[in-house]
């Protein structure tokens, strides 16, 4: 698929689908995050202000690598991640981990529900039926499968005409 490089809106090939930004930026944008990372390492308090000054980032690239779990948030940090689905605060990622357990459970529900079931062999189903058809009176027999064709209409014609004799 072809797509405009949504930093530079360059036109690269992107087949997967999967990209926002064409082979150059995000080649840039790995080595910032190294630096950013490297930067975190050694002074882990630092605040967003901090980084804007220091490597020029933006507050949406920060809040995409927390939501991307590239980085993380101390618990004393001035950056406020919220959960998506419920609100409450959060270090990293886009769901608290209860709302991350149940979408979980959720997915797994919905993906049993999707897949296709397993065919049932009806072996040992037995079905009780009466033909009033083959005799007078009608005689009660045992269908081994309750899918079974019935017998075709030369049968019991023949039947029929050997009860009439």
């Amino acid at each position: 698929m072809v797509k405009n490089c949504a930093t530079c809106n360059r036109i690269f090939d992107d087949y997967l689908d999967i990209y926002r930004n064409c082979p150059e930026c995000r080649e840039k944008e790995a080595g910032l995050l190294r630096q950013v990372k490297d930067y975190l390492w050694d002074y882990p308090g630092a605040t967003e202000g901090k980084l804007r000054e220091v490597f020029g980032v933006t507050h949406q690239q920060v809040t995409t690598w927390l939501r991307e779990e590239r980085i993380e948030i101390t618990p004393d940090s001035s950056i406020k991640l919220t959960c998506l689905r419920c609100g409450s605060m959060i270090l990293k990622g886009k769901y608290c981990p209860d709302c991350a357990k149940r979408i979980g459970v959720q997915l797994e529900q919905l993906k049993k529900e999707l897949s296709p079931k397993e065919k049932r062999q009806h072996k040992n189903i037995y079905s009780m039926v009466v033909d009033k058809d083959m005799a007078p009176g009608g005689k009660m027999h045992f269908l081994q499968n309750a899918s079974r064709e019935r017998r075709s209409d030369s049968e019991r014609n023949l039947r029929d005409s050997e009860y009439e004799e």
